[in-house]
């Protein structure tokens, strides 16, 4: 596989290093090329300081004050100490890490087009849909991480939008060049994988068979790829931090509304026979997760590591709900020594009896989060009828809304219960500009909201 790495600065995160592997024009002499660099940056996001923790159920929860803990880098995460050193460091393998994702799938971008005879069948479109959406999907995470407060945007320039591989320092660009930029790449990775994709023309689970997914197994399980349904739910998460919401609402009714071949929903909401069927994460919602290897040796498996307390659950939960987000996927545990009960998520457990889908995933999209972006972006009927189908699949009673406001209010704790783990909470806070953040009296703004770039970096504000 193609190595690329980051160095100090511009030059730390963003230039590929001189002892390389291989030359460029070697790797990419064969279609197999292009295979193994992209699926080397899947790999890389599921490293610990990416997707395999910290942006899911790790240091991204800390700051949405959802997890109880006792160690130093927590404690520093949850007060929202950005300047101590350990979460200085932590807070820059961020930045850095996305940014490798994105240099591994430049290298391929910036050379599939002149290769594209090597390509087998669709392949080319495939492979370069995924690669583009893969680098919006780090880019975008890069802009909620470290990019200003959407409510509150101002003139100069934020970050670097990077498409080109290159010892050239990339310089930062302003808010409206680099989200033209993201959404570019968007549409284009739309535009080679809806006609192309094989989960547009197969169901999700025959797409786990050998049968239909190639003989050499490339396209097997479409949803632990950067596939066309994601693309569009990605659409819809950016669109709706972009404030447009008529197209938010486009792309993310087009998730809900998707039918395979046989007229099936492509994804549906988790029940209660599901939790009763060990799918705690919901598998038949996830419209792209990741296979993270050995999920049950993780910290999040770990009942002392990441838990929270009774005070935290009450702020989302009413006592005596029968919500399955509460009672299905929290075990309650007394600690002797404090003398108090502690609580651990466990929504990663990896029962004996769970789907074969479910098995060690982490989800980066689920329709849940597709519906409550509808929710948001349409009428407030809309959004009521939409929120029934939740309640009644959480098996909750549905209510009702009768302002914007009330919604608002609502959307806000859906996003803690639903997304519990998964690192979403926080960028919603963000997004909506909220003051109020649950569990802590700090009060939200830019300085909670807005990640300290990398010391170096920052030098190229503008």
């Amino acid at each position: 596989m193609l190595q690329l790495c980051c160095i100090t600065a511009c030059n730390d995160w963003l230039e590929v290093a001189p002892q390389a592997e291989k030359e460029e024009s070697e790797m990419f002499e064969k279609e197999a090329g292009f295979r193994n660099v992209l699926i080397g940056a899947y790999i890389r996001m599921k490293s610990n300081n990416l997707y395999g923790e910290d942006l899911t159920y790790g240091s991204i929860e800390m700051l949405a004050q959802h997890w109880t803990n006792t160690d130093d880098l927590g404690k520093y995460l949850k007060a929202y100490n950005y300047e101590q050193g350990d979460v200085e460091t932590k807070i820059n393998s961020f930045y850095g890490n996305l940014y490798k994702v994105i240099a591994d799938v430049n290298g391929l971008l910036n050379n599939i087009d002149a290769r594209k005879e090597v390509f087998e069948g669709n392949n080319y479109e495939i492979i370069k849909g995924e690669a583009l959406a893969i680098r919006a999907f780090c880019h975008f995470d890069v802009l909620r991480l470290f990019g200003p407060v959407p409510t509150n945007l101002s003139e100069g320039t934020i970050l670097p939008y990077v498409t080109t591989v290159s010892i050239v320092p990339n310089h930062l660009v302003s808010y409206n060049d680099f989200t033209t930029k993201l959404l570019a790449d968007l549409n284009e990775a739309e535009r080679c994988l809806e006609a192309n994709d094989p989960i547009l023309t197969a169901s999700i689970k025959e797409l786990s068979t050998l049968e239909v997914a190639q003989d050499d197994n490339f396209l097997r399980d479409r949803q632990m790829r950067m596939n066309y349904y994601a693309v569009c739910a990605l659409k819809a998460r950016v669109q709706l931090w972009l404030g447009n919401k008529s197209e938010a609402l486009k792309y993310a009714q087009k998730v809900i509304d998707a039918k395979d071949p046989n007229g099936n929903a492509v994804f549906r909401l988790g029940t209660t026979t599901d939790c009763a069927n060990g799918d705690l994460i919901f598998s038949s919602e996830h419209i792209f997760n990741l296979n993270v290897y050995n999920l049950s040796d993780s910290k999040i498996s770990a009942a002392n590591t990441f838990y929270t307390n009774s005070t935290t659950l009450k702020y989302f939960w009413a006592s005596g709900t029968t919500d399955i987000r509460r009672g299905k996927m929290w075990k309650e545990v007394y600690d002797d020594y404090w003398w108090t009960y502690y609580y651990y998520i466990t929504k990663y457990t990896q029962a004996t009896n769970m789907p074969v889908l479910a098995k060690n995933s982490i989800p980066l999209f689920r329709l849940a989060e597709m519906y409550l972006i509808a929710m948001e972006c349409g009428s407030i009927q809309n959004a009521n009828d939409l929120y029934k189908e939740v309640c009644i699949a959480r098996d909750i009673t549905p209510v009702t809304f009768g302002s914007t406001e009330e919604l608002l209010e609502t959307l806000i704790l859906e996003y803690n219960r639903e997304f519990y783990g998964e690192g979403q909470a926080f960028y919603a806070y963000k997004r909506l500009g909220r003051s109020k953040i649950f569990g802590t009296s700090t009060v939200g703004s830019a300085l909670i909201y807005v990640l300290p770039l990398p010391k170096a970096e920052s030098l190229y504000i503008q």
